[in-house]
């Protein structure tokens, strides 16, 4: 359960720039966010993956918990993210992919969302890579067709979320991989 039920509960009770940093990018022109609303101690590398992701042609955000503890002290589950400044990237945007991480060992990427057009081009470019991506319907990792998901924020209503294993997280080969591959199926 989370100990905050929104941005504005946690930053009631945490520091910007101590207990969490915000990061963003605006790319002008860019109808793309990449989002890692859980970075730093959090879902660690997902902020760095999504930056990666995100390039010099996609906007990004990145929350980053800083402090020890990070992803039980700051997490604000996905349907309750609305930190103000990722609200207004999203804003400009028609494409949103966010970054997360999950625990298990298995190299895979679980995939969840209501653009289901986007999500089957990843699905597409990560077979291509040879990475293991599953999509919604067979596992627990559900959120992205949740409308009020961060991912389903942006002016299209519809997203994608992929959850990063730890098995693919702790490889950075399949890190590079994956942000090869996500890069791959955002391109028209």
């Amino acid at each position: 359960m989370d100990k905050f039920r929104n941005f504005e509960h946690l930053a009631n009770h945490n520091t910007e720039g101590v207990d969490y940093d915000i990061v963003v990018r605006k790319v002008p022109g860019s109808k793309v966010a990449i989002v890692a609303p859980h970075g730093g101690k959090m879902e660690w590398s997902t902020g760095k993956m999504a930056a990666d992701i995100a390039g010099r042609e996609h906007s990004f955000y990145v929350f980053q918990g800083l402090k020890k503890n990070a992803f039980e002290e700051l997490h604000v589950t996905s349907a309750h993210f609305d930190e103000p400044r990722c609200l207004d990237l999203l804003s400009k945007a028609d494409v949103t992919v966010t970054i997360h991480g999950c625990r298990p060992r298995q190299r895979v990427v679980y995939m969840s969302a209501r653009d289901k057009k986007l999500q089957t081009k990843l699905k597409a470019a990560f077979n291509k890579a040879g990475v293991r991506a599953v999509a919604d319907g067979s596992h627990k990792y559900q959120g992205g067709k949740n409308p009020k998901n961060i991912c389903n924020r942006n002016r299209s209503g519809q997203g994608v979320q992929l959850e990063f294993s730890r098995g693919i997280r702790d490889n950075p080969r399949l890190v590079k991989k994956c942000v090869q591959a996500v890069r791959e199926g955002l391109k028209p």
